[in-house]
């Protein structure tokens, strides 16, 4: 009996699944709640054969999915087979925006528990009835299929963040490639103030109404003690803050980078508005350090970007906030979309014209695809571009394709031009031999050139000033893993 016991007590309680070589800072964040409770945690990528493999080998207590809607058909395939070989002996967990406004997915085969909205204090509530043996059908935001039965829980209030212990950076030291990468990700906030209908945040405000402010920050003493413990730990090179709402407190952006400059002090990336991007805001990023800056474009029509996607963002701001980067010699990017509702080839074209006014050092061209719950999707189905808000396993990504692109007349050419868009952007005068490449089916040799110049001029300039050895390790590394992420 005893040394069951011990056994037991070595078993691993969380193991982490997700799909991209970056630190995700919603899975460090929960492993570090777990430990500061005295459970185990892990984390695993890879192909769904590897995946599975791993976890049969662990046999963890717990299996959590982090689930986007588009990639949650691999998690609830594996989700499927571990169920199928382990039973009883494991439980599976799938949390992130997925679950969150598809709460069906726990009717999927080998999925025992969703998880909506914000998981550290479900996650914790579960881990501790697991070890007591006790009951976990009532915890809030969790959805759990127990015996046949399926038990949905309301919501619990939003989180503290400053009562959450540092995220777990421990969690990667097994996988060499985050452990050891040099750019830190990080985030100051939660939620965003804005009513954008292609982006989740004002769904994910609507079920958390009357539960605490949805837009929340942590107070500087507290960030800047994280960032300090990191700098002291890892030596990084920089940060990177995914804050959607870095410069939308003036007053909180100037204190927090004053306090910057002086106690951490090494390069940051960040991601801003155009329209809150005033030449102070972009002088005081500069003088704390800033290396490069990305923000949203989505669509260069005016009509589309505002009537549809309710950016309310004009070209003027945008090409102004543009101006104010190369001012100070900020690099920066863009975020773009094809294949929206109501978007045909010359709308296309008027994103593509748009970044070549704006002359970033990368334009990120993305396929939009219909989140579930938002009000773009809605919007798409009112006016018929799709039959039902879903994304099937052979819609591809939104890197790739999608349904509405599937059945648009002039789809092939905006998925071509999209994969070319940055090529037109570095050298204007070949948009004419674009236009004719448009209409020949070089798909794959298009892709290639999107994929070279991203590396090139993006993901090689992630991590501030990494050496020439660095970039190609890196590039090397994420082509030859690229399958992990189907």
């Amino acid at each position: 009996m005893q040394n069951k016991t011990i056994t037991e007590s070595k078993k691993l309680d969380m193991l982490f699944v997700q799909n991209y070589y970056e630190q995700m800072l919603g899975i460090m964040q929960i492993s570090a709640v777990l430990k500061q409770n005295g459970f185990t945690t892990d984390v695993i990528l890879g192909t769904k054969e590897d995946i599975v493999k791993k976890i049969l080998a662990k046999k963890p207590r717990v299996v959590g999915f982090y689930c986007t809607t588009g990639f949650h058909h691999k998690n609830l395939a594996i989700a499927k087979e571990i169920k199928k070989m382990l039973g009883d002996e494991i439980l599976t967990v799938v949390g992130g925006p997925h679950p969150t406004f598809v709460p069906s997915a726990i009717e999927a085969a080998g999925v025992d528990i969703i998880c909506r909205g914000e998981g550290e204090q479900a996650v914790l509530e579960l881990m501790k009835a697991l070890r007591d043996n006790k009951d976990y059908t009532n915890i809030k935001n969790l959805t759990i299929k127990k015996e046949g039965k399926i038990y949905e829980n309301e919501i619990n209030t939003l989180c503290n963040l400053d009562a959450l212990p540092f995220a777990d950076r421990e969690i990667y030291k097994n996988i060499e490639y985050i452990y050891k990468n040099k750019r830190y990700e990080a985030m100051l906030s939660r939620g965003c103030p804005f009513n954008c209908t292609f982006c989740s945040a004002a769904a994910f405000r609507k079920i958390y109404e009357g539960k605490g402010d949805y837009t929340r920050f942590r107070s500087v003493p507290n960030v800047i003690k994280e960032l300090r413990d990191i700098k002291k730990r890892y030596q990084p090179t920089c940060f990177f803050f995914h804050d959607d709402t870095f410069v939308f407190k003036r007053n909180y952006l100037y204190e927090f980078l004053m306090a910057y400059k002086k106690e951490i002090g090494i390069p940051f990336a960040c991601l801003i508005r155009a329209d809150l991007a005033t030449d102070e805001t972009i002088k005081l990023l500069k003088d704390a350090g800033c290396y490069l800056i990305s923000f949203g474009i989505e669509s260069g029509n005016e009509n589309i970007r505002n009537t549809v996607l309710k950016k309310n963002l004009s070209n003027e701001k945008i090409l102004k906030c543009a101006e104010v980067l190369r001012k100070y010699k900020i690099p920066f990017a863009t975020f773009n979309m094809v294949g929206l509702p109501d978007e045909n080839l010359k709308e296309t074209w008027d994103t593509v014209d748009i970044n070549v006014k704006a002359k970033p050092n990368w334009a990120w061209f993305s396929v939009y695809q219909t989140l579930p719950h938002t009000e773009l999707a809605r919007y798409a189905l009112e006016k018929k571009y799709l039959g039902e808000v879903d994304v099937a396993e052979t819609d591809s990504s939104f890197h790739e394709n999608s349904l509405i692109l599937k059945n648009h007349s002039e789809g092939k050419k905006m998925l071509r031009l999209k994969n070319m868009a940055n090529l037109i952007i570095k050298i204007p005068i070949l948009k004419p031999v674009v236009r004719i490449a448009l209409s020949l089916p070089f798909d794959s040799i298009y892709s290639l050139i999107d994929k070279l110049l991203y590396f090139v001029f993006y993901y090689s300039k992630l991590t501030y000033k990494s050496g020439l050895l660095d970039r190609i390790h890196s590039a090397f590394f994420i082509a030859r893993h690229m399958k992990e992420f189907k």
